[in-house]
């Protein structure tokens, strides 16, 4: 059975912590965050959030 848009949508928004990390620059793959618990997941987020902050912050200079 397939989902339709809005149950799509829903999903995507539950699961965002792993999207980000899949969509991000970081060549995390599907695989690899299948083999991740929460806590590598959460850890992994963290270190996008530094690594964000940190280019936003060279940018300014």
């Amino acid at each position: 059975m397939t989902i339709n848009q809005s149950e799509a949508k829903r999903r995507a928004i539950e699961n965002w912590r792993m999207w980000r990390l899949l969509l991000s620059d970081m060549n995390i793959t599907y695989k690899d965050l299948d083999s991740m618990d929460d806590d590598d997941i959460m850890e992994a987020n963290a270190a996008l959030d530094i690594h964000i902050e940190q280019q936003k912050n060279k940018s300014k200079k």
